[in-house]
Formats: structure tokens, C-alpha cells, sequence
């Protein structure tokens, strides 16, 4: 079994895959289900839900995305330039489709994923922008510069999910969006507490305005009832953003695939209660879904 901790992501930049390097499809994407299962995440990840069928495609973009978000944003410690050549080699691998072959399991696996479920290449590069984007951090002014840094890091995945379940068309695309783009907000005001401690702050920098705050502020106690307004407020954005995404659900033909993104739906929601119930304390911990959490979301999708 793979342990992720232990994984040197950047053997998986090598056209080979270094030490990592599979001998077959199936060994490639078996790869990517090891570290599927072994990475922590809030939200399901190629649960039981997915159709067994679809599921070793769901590791391989899982994977995919995993790996470059990790080298744009974990290995600070080789520098800016490093990371960003590293990304720029990753994604001539991905173009690499009808190239010379390689042993890289990452490649061998999306690109037969690709090749199975007729995706495209462009929203697997619209990602490798937002890795970029988290190496050269720039702080957003706006919630629209929140909301374009979106349409690169999260809606592009709820594109692929569809694209694999021959459900992207003009109508679940907008609806798609709006519940990834929900995910991903929730994730950052999850996720404030670490952020904070690396120097980043994903608040727009209108928003923490209006209610006095600033980087520097944001601890002083005097700042407490400012901070909790201005996290209400963020909430209930990103609430009604996965709320009006929801109706999605109306448009999908494959029962599992509608219980898929319930539960994701649900789970986002369910973080962003969990981060509210947190008060200001959301700067010092980080919100958690635990095994019983994820029973009733469950749950709840069905149901619902």
C-alpha cells in the first residue's frame, strides 16, 4: 500500500515516472487508486457511489490533479522557479498523448482515461493554471477575482466528472460550476487556519475592508465581531452558490452519479456549517467531516 505522505511527487514528472514507474495500463491505474484511498479529503472521493466501471478514471483524474496540486503548492522549499519548471514539464507529459510513450502511471492512466471517455485535454490544463496561480500568489481584490481563480482550480473537475458520465451539455455546466466553485469556497474558509500560518489570506481584500480588517488584524481581539460578520457573509455566498448549483441534480440520468453530487453538495454544506459553529475560532482550527458526518450525508442524499 502506498503511503502519500511518503510520495517524492516530483518522480512523477519524469517521463518514466522514476521510481514509480508502471510496466502496465492497469498497473497505472492501480497506482492511482493507492493514492486515492490514502490521501485525506473533506468531500467523497471516488466513493462507492461512483459505478465501478467509471471509478478507476475517477483515481486517475483524482490523481492527476493531486500531484500538480501538490507541487504548485507543498515543495516551497525548492523555490518559485523550480516548482513552476516542474509544472511546465508535467504538462508537456499530458500533451504528450499521441507522442513517444512513457511508464509515467500518472500519464498512462489519464491519457487512456482520455482516450476512453472522449475528454478533452483543456479543462486537465485549466487546472495546471490554478497550480500555477497558487505559486505565484497574488491576493484577491475582488470576489470576481475569487470567482476567476475558481473557473481554473475547481470547476474544470465537475467538467471532467460529467464529461465521464456523458452528462456536460449547455444546461449542467453553469449548474456544475456553481456547486465546485461552492466547494472550493468552502474549502478556503475551511482551510483559513493553515493559510493564515503560509501567508495567505484567500478573503477578498474588498471584503475584509469594509469590516476593518486586515492581514495584520485579523487576530487582535478587538477584530472578533468584524471577523465573524465578514465570515457570515462569505458563508452565505458560498452556501447559495451550492444551493442554486444543486438543481443539477434535475438534469443527470445515472441515479449513482445524482447521489455522487448530493453528497458532495451536502458535504460542502455541511463544512461550511461546521466552520460557522467554529465562530472566530475558524483562524486557529480547521473544520473536519467525520466518518459519522459522512453517514448522514449519505443519508440525506438518499433521502433527499
Amino acid at each position: 500500500m502506498i503511503d502519500y505522505e511518503q510520495i517524492d511527487v516530483l518522480e512523477l514528472v519524469k517521463p518514466d515516472g522514476g521510481k514509480y514507474k508502471a510496466s502496465s495500463i492497469s498497473g497505472a491505474f492501480e497506482f492511482c487508486r493507492q493514492i486515492t484511498i490514502s490521501h485525506y479529503e473533506n468531500f467523497p472521493v471516488a466513493s462507492f457511489l461512483v459505478p465501478k466501471s467509471l471509478r478507476k478514471y475517477v483515481n486517475a483524474i483524482y490523481t492527476y490533479a493531486r500531484i500538480a496540486d501538490d507541487i504548485g503548492d507543498e515543495l516551497t522549499s525548492i523555490g518559485k522557479e523550480k516548482r513552476l519548471k516542474a509544472l511546465d514539464d508535467y504538462e508537456q507529459l499530458l500533451l504528450n498523448n499521441e507522442g513517444q510513450q512513457n511508464n509515467n502511471p500518472v500519464f498512462l492512466a489519464i491519457h487512456q482515461t482520455m482516450k476512453d471517455r472522449n475528454i478533452p485535454v483543456e479543462p486537465l490544463q485549466k487546472l495546471l493554471i490554478a497550480f500555477r496561480r497558487d505559486v505565484e500568489f497574488v491576493r484577491a481584490n475582488t470576489i470576481d477575482d475569487l470567482l476567476n481563480y475558481c473557473s481554473y482550480s475547481a470547476n474544470p473537475v465537475g467538467e471532467l466528472v460529467l464529461r465521464l458520465f456523458n452528462n456536460y451539455n449547455d444546461i449542467t455546466a453553469p449548474l456544475s460550476d456553481k456547486i465546485c466553485t461552492g466547494l472550493q469556497l468552502a474549502n478556503f474558509w475551511q482551510d483559513l487556519s493553515i493559510d493564515l500560518k503560509n501567508g495567505r489570506v484567500y478573503i477578498p481584500l474588498n471584503i475584509l475592508e469594509n469590516y476593518n480588517i486586515n492581514q495584520q488584524n485579523i487576530y487582535e481581539k478587538g477584530s472578533n465581531e468584524n471577523l465573524f460578520n465578514c465570515l457570515n457573509e462569505l458563508y452565505l455566498q458560498t452556501e447559495k452558490y451550492l444551493r442554486d448549483g444543486y438543481k443539477l441534480i434535475e438534469y443527470l440520468n445515472n441515479y449513482r452519479l445524482k447521489l455522487e453530487i448530493k453528497a458532495s453538495a451536502l458535504g460542502g454544506l455541511e463544512i461550511i456549517e461546521k466552520s460557522r459553529n467554529l465562530g472566530t475560532d475558524i483562524i486557529k482550527s480547521r473544520p473536519k467531516l467525520s466518518k459519522l458526518d459522512f453517514m448522514k450525508i449519505f443519508i440525506k442524499a438518499v433521502i433527499k
